[in-house]
């Protein structure tokens, strides 16, 4: 699973989406540890007790990006970082190109999520190709930038994905257990929060003052049923006062 170092909104979700479907199946997540959806993928699985491996582009005495160390304890309890590069071997920008033929070369499929016209994920998808990988890639707006390399791998022949079943009839044998659970009913939520939820989509957050349009209610009144709704596992807020159904 990799992508740009500074997904959108719909980017993170898709990711976190494909990736949570994934890890039921019983399949292992291979990413780059670099900012943005590779940290989103090997943290999505962490959180879901799966396996996950870091191909880094550095020595493994150096953390990169510094701030994921926590997150790299966590990955070794249940997965592995791996480097061809000697100790003391920093990020240089160099590297993380190299290293992305390891990351295609252990994986039965790459799954590009979101990728910018010159992003290092379209150089994976690419050792893809050499490497007889299957190769995936996320639609996305055709107005965002970030998603001009993925909407360009999709013409050349990449498969859409919309949901992580798209990547199963292409390699069945990932299905281990896929064991999604049902969606929770919502017919004893109140009527105003039943409302909301159906106003809200799975995959593209919604902005606050959309909900307050659509649904004629002050702000604070959505903002209070959303936070409940929040609290009871229904939605999920993200930056800049947007929200997804979970």
């Amino acid at each position: 699973v990799v992508g740009t170092r500074s997904p959108s909104s719909y980017g993170k979700v898709v990711t976190e989406k494909l990736v949570e479907g994934l890890v039921r199946a019983g399949v292992a997540i291979v990413s780059g540890f670099a900012r943005g959806v590779d940290t989103i993928a090997h943290r999505k699985a962490v959180q879901m007790g799966g396996i996950t491996y870091a191909v880094m582009g550095c020595g493994l005495d150096r953390i990169y990006p510094p701030e994921n160390r926590r997150l790299l304890e966590k990955m070794l309890t249940n997965g592995a970082a791996l480097s061809e590069f000697f100790l003391g071997t920093g990020p240089d920008a160099v590297n993380f190109p190299r290293r992305n033929r390891i990351i295609s070369g252990m994986c039965l499929g790459v799954l590009v999520v979101e990728a910018g016209d010159r992003s290092g994920a379209l150089i994976t998808a690419e050792y893809a190709l050499d490497h007889n990988r299957e190769l995936f890639a996320v639609p996305g707006n055709v107005n965002n930038p970030k998603s001009r390399g993925t909407n360009r791998l999709i013409q050349q022949g990449a498969k859409l994905v919309q949901k992580v079943e798209d990547i199963f009839e292409e390699i069945p044998q990932l299905v281990q257990h896929t064991t999604t659970p049902p969606p929770r009913p919502i017919d004893h939520l109140p009527a105003l929060e039943q409302k909301i939820l159906q106003s809200l989509s799975y995959n593209e957050p919604r902005h606050i003052d959309q909900l307050v349009l659509q649904l004629d209610e002050s702000p604070a009144v959505i903002l209070a049923r959303l936070l409940q709704l929040e609290l009871n596992g229904y939605v999920k807020q993200l930056s800049g006062k947007m929200f997804i159904r979970v």
